[in-house]
C-alpha cells in the first residue's frame, strides 16, 4: 500500500529521503495557482527560482521570448510583473515564463531531488491527484505545503488535504497523522465553501498589499483549472497523458 506524507512547510524538507518519492508543492496563495493559471493560458516552459537574482541571471541568456514575474515577501520587485493570477492573459502565441517567490518556488527547489514534481493547488488538485492515481509503481508520495515564511500556512495543509481526499476515492492509501489531518481539515473548509482561508495569515499579508481579488478568484477556481504541471528539466511544462495527450 502506498503512503501519504504531508511535510508542513518547505524548512522541514529532508531533500536526500525525497529521492524515491513522488512530490507535490502546493503554494496556494499564490504561487502554485499561478503556475497553474500560466499554463492554461499558454505560458510555457515556466522557470522557478528562488529570487530576483537568480531571474534575471537566467532571463539575461534565455533566448524565448517570456515573461518576468516575482516577488519578496509579498512585496513587488521593480520590473517584475506580481505573481498574481488575475493578472494573466491568455496569449496567442506559446511565450515562458520566469518566476520567483518568497515560498512557492523556494518549495520547489527544496523538491527537486524528488523521482517525480508535481505543482499543485485549489485550482488543479484535483487532476494531479489523478495523474498519481494512474501511477504504477509503489513510491511515497510527499506533499509539500510551501508555508509562509518559515511558518505554517492553513491554505496550503488544505491544498494537500484535497490531494489526499480525491485519491482515497479510488483507492486505500497508508496515511500520516498529518495527512489524515490535512484530509479532515480540506472537508471542513470545503464544507463551508473555503472562506476560513480568507481569514489566514497569508489572506491577511495579502489584503494589505491590496490582491484580495486574487485570493477570491483561486477559491472561486476550486478544481476548474485543467492543467497537471510536472517539473522536469529544471522547468515547469504540462504533464503528458499515456496516450501523449496534453492532460485537459
Amino acid at each position: 500500500m502506498r503512503k501519504i506524507h504531508v511535510v508542513t512547510q518547505k524548512e522541514a524538507v529532508d531533500e536526500q529521503k525525497l529521492a524515491g518519492c513522488t512530490a507535490v508543492v502546493i503554494d496556494v496563495f499564490l504561487a502554485t495557482s499561478t503556475i497553474a493559471f500560466l499554463l492554461t493560458n499558454n505560458y510555457e516552459p515556466i522557470y522557478t527560482v528562488k529570487d530576483s537574482e537568480h531571474a534575471l541571471a537566467l532571463a539575461s541568456w534565455l533566448e524565448e521570448p517570456y515573461i518576468l514575474l516575482g516577488e519578496t515577501r509579498g512585496k513587488c520587485i521593480e520590473g517584475f510583473q506580481y505573481p498574481d493570477p488575475c493578472l494573466i492573459k491568455f496569449v496567442q502565441e506559446k511565450k515562458a515564463a520566469i518566476i520567483c517567490s518568497t515560498n512557492g518556488t523556494r518549495a520547489i527547489e527544496s523538491a527537486k531531488k524528488a523521482k517525480i514534481l508535481y505543482i499543485s493547488s485549489l485550482v488543479n488538485g484535483h487532476k494531479v491527484a489523478e495523474h498519481i492515481s494512474m501511477q504504477t509503481d509503489d513510491s511515497s508520495i510527499v506533499l509539500i505545503c510551501a508555508g509562509n515564511d518559515d511558518r505554517f500556512s492553513m491554505e496550503d495543509f488544505v491544498g494537500a488535504g484535497q490531494i489526499i481526499d480525491r485519491l482515497l476515492k479510488g483507492e486505500e492509501y497508508a496515511l500520516s497523522d498529518a495527512a489524515k489531518l490535512a484530509r479532515d481539515t480540506y472537508l471542513s473548509s470545503s464544507a463551508i465553501s473555503f472562506r476560513n482561508l480568507l481569514d489566514c495569515e497569508t489572506a491577511s499579508l495579502l489584503r494589505s498589499f491590496e490582491f484580495e481579488n486574487s485570493m477570491d478568484l483561486v477559491i472561486e477556481h476550486h478544481e476548474k483549472v485543467e492543467v497537471v504541471p510536472i517539473f522536469k528539466g529544471n522547468k515547469v511544462v504540462q504533464e503528458l497523458l499515456p496516450t501523449g495527450e496534453r492532460s485537459t
